[in-house]
């Protein structure tokens, strides 16, 4: 009876010991994957510039050693979100710890003064202030801008067969209307409703006429055209 007490104990034992080595081996094996799957390698793609690429990538530092499974994509879009010249983005995770992050910069389209800092509007129609942007021919916006109504006559403009830079000035009105300040010659003065059908005639008074001396091309008055 004492002997098959004593066997018991031992199976005991010997049973513990065993689970607290299968404990062990599944800790370290747990930590193996962990460390298996943390993100190593953060890469940027597209054609931005270096100086960019460098802020960007600093500001995703801190998802280095991040399990990539548990890593929400969300996180890394509100950094991305932050920088304004960045229009488009697409993240990709490759297993087991790589993120892959291709960038497109925003178009130039033109610039302003806020608070005596030059300050530039993208295509994505954010205000940008970046200092290192080097562009030419950029037109300039005088007034207090209003991006969503400068990228509604931009698109007319394109539509008709300009350029933005077929225009030196863009001037904003409070009450919602333009001027422009074509080719460094001429002032169109635009009214504040039915823009599409006063910019085509724009067009084709420039197109017709012999405009080497006009300097103003009024058209806010419907149905009326001042040419002086």
């Amino acid at each position: 009876m004492t002997l098959q007490l004593i066997d018991k104990s031992k199976i005991y034992f010997y049973l513990v010991i065993l689970l607290f080595l299968l404990s062990v081996h599944n800790l370290n094996l747990i930590n193996s994957i962990n460390n298996f799957f943390k993100v190593k390698k953060i890469i940027l793609i597209g054609s931005i510039d270096d100086n960019l690429d460098q802020e960007i990538s600093s500001s995703l530092d801190k998802f280095y050693n991040y399990n990539i499974f548990s890593l929400d994509s969300d996180e890394i879009k509100t950094i991305l979100n932050n920088f304004d010249i960045i229009s488009e983005y697409k993240i990709k995770k490759e297993y087991p710890g790589k993120i892959k992050i291709e960038l497109k910069e925003t178009n130039i389209l033109a610039y302003f003064f806020d608070e005596n800092r030059k300050t530039f509007i993208g295509e994505n129609g954010k205000k940008i202030k970046e200092k290192k942007i080097i562009k030419e021919d950029l037109p300039l916006i005088v007034g207090q801008v209003d991006v969503k109504s400068f990228l509604k006559l931009k698109k007319i403009l394109i539509d008709y067969g300009f350029k933005l830079n077929d225009f030196n000035t863009f001037y904003y009105f409070k009450s919602n209307r333009w001027d422009l300040f074509y080719k460094n010659k001429i002032l169109v003065k635009l009214p504040t409703e039915n823009l599409d059908s006063s910019i085509n005639l724009f067009k084709e008074i420039i197109e017709k006429k012999n405009i080497k001396n006009l300097k103003i091309i009024d058209l806010r008055i419907k149905n009326s055209v001042i040419l002086s």
